[in-house]
């Protein structure tokens, strides 16, 4: 119980350490390696403790091969190779213990509930303080942050020592910040944001701080301007809206509602000359420069890729495909789907959002995942203990 407890602490000073948050770039690497290294050797401890092992833990069989098969055909260095590896034994570590251990479970949601909480309105606070001038920020750059480090100098902010950070953007020709608070990017927030959405009624039973949890993320969401947000939730909410039952007029007006602020959102956003001062033309770019590597592949480069670091894109499908190759990312496209198929929504959004951010190797998102997936394996067992106990049951009032 004890490791237990110990192991909730440190995943959580684990997540805070890497990216997205800009934590990262202000602790030393050789730090960050000690505590992901201490976490890992906690979780098989864990793990080895336990009379036998959920089938989960048999992916570490194709991810060991998939990477040995990079070091053996020299893709890749079993250093380069190191971090990739570490992330995923993290994901299936975590998954076992959160589906073994129902106290770090509960704790781990409870801990992120509250500090999403805490995310949600310093982002409202932020956004509305930096848009209405109340609040000042002040112009600067991640390596000014650093103390004249070089580290990620090209992410430019308007900064706030207590609310975080704010990217200026322009839409309609109104000076806008998107908030990105403490992570390298708006995008990033966006996302953990809407993965709290989507997962809400798995992880708050009372009605009514779900709806509060819920529409909380939904503000905060809205506040760091991300396209990708934006035209997921407004299919997400239009759909809901379409699916509700009844046709009374309460239903069919939300419906029209719902239909409306759909178009609404897509024309605001192809008119407004928005959609170009995002990332996505950046990643367009970036995907058509680095299609060479993928038409002139050998069998051997297609199968394990070109090597790790070989490419600077945020795209997640794309990156791993040219770095680590088909086989990998065959791997991951299985097991994610597998991880995530409980909630399709929740499988859509990671597929989708995959495709704009690199998201497979960060830390947070794959504590996230586990939690997420853990929740809905403790739903299963529930109820085939109680079918077992119904056929029990009458069996014996059949005897």
């Amino acid at each position: 119980m004890n490791l237990g407890v110990l192991a909730v602490l440190l995943v959580f000073v684990y997540v805070l350490s890497y990216n997205p948050f800009i934590v990262e770039s202000f602790l030393p690497r050789h730090i960050r390696i000690g505590i992901e290294g201490l976490l890992l050797f906690l979780l098989i401890v864990i793990s080895l403790n336990r009379k036998y092992i959920s089938i989960d833990m048999f992916w570490f069989i194709p991810i060991i091969l998939g990477h040995l098969c990079m070091i053996f055909f020299e893709i890749s260095t079993l250093r380069e190779l190191i971090s990739s590896f570490g992330k995923l034994a993290f994901l299936l570590l975590n998954v076992e213990l959160l589906i073994r251990n129902q106290r770090a479970l509960q704790s781990c949601t409870k801990i992120w509930i509250q500090l999403s909480y805490f995310l949600c309105i310093i982002t409202i606070i932020a956004f509305v303080g930096y848009n209405s001038s109340i609040i000042s920020f002040v112009p600067t750059t991640l390596g000014t942050l650093l103390n004249g480090g070089d580290a990620a100098s090209s992410y430019y902010y308007f900064n706030h020592n207590i609310l975080g950070n704010i990217t200026p953007r322009q839409l309609f020709g109104i000076n806008l910040g998107r908030v990105s608070g403490f992570m390298y990017e708006p995008g990033y927030l966006a996302f953990f944001l809407g993965f709290n959405i989507l997962v809400a009624r798995d992880w708050i039973d009372a009605t009514r701080l779900r709806k509060r949890f819920v529409w909380l993320n939904v503000v905060a969401g809205i506040a760091t301007i991300s396209t990708t947000f934006f035209l997921f939730f407004t299919f997400y909410f239009l759909a809901k809206g379409i699916k509700s039952k009844g046709n009374s007029k309460v239903i069919i007006a939300r419906r029209i509602v719902f239909l409306t602020l759909a178009v609404f959102f897509i024309v605001l956003i192809l008119k407004s000359g928005y959609a170009g001062q995002t990332s996505g033309s950046d990643r367009l770019d970036q995907i058509v420069s680095y299609s060479s590597l993928v038409v002139n592949n050998s069998w051997l480069s297609f199968l394990f890729g070109n090597g790790v670091g070989v490419i600077g894109i945020n795209s997640g499908w794309i990156k791993v495909f040219i770095e680590q190759g088909a086989a990998l990312l065959v791997i991951l496209v299985t097991l994610f789907a597998r991880l995530t198929k409980h909630n399709r929504w929740l499988m859509l959004y990671v597929f989708y959002c995959s495709f704009a951010l690199n998201l497979f190797f960060i830390p947070l998102f794959l504590f996230l995942i586990s939690i997420s997936y853990a929740y809905s394996f403790e739903k299963k067992s529930q109820l085939s203990n109680t079918n077992a106990g119904q056929i029990n049951y009458k069996m014996a009032g059949t005897k």
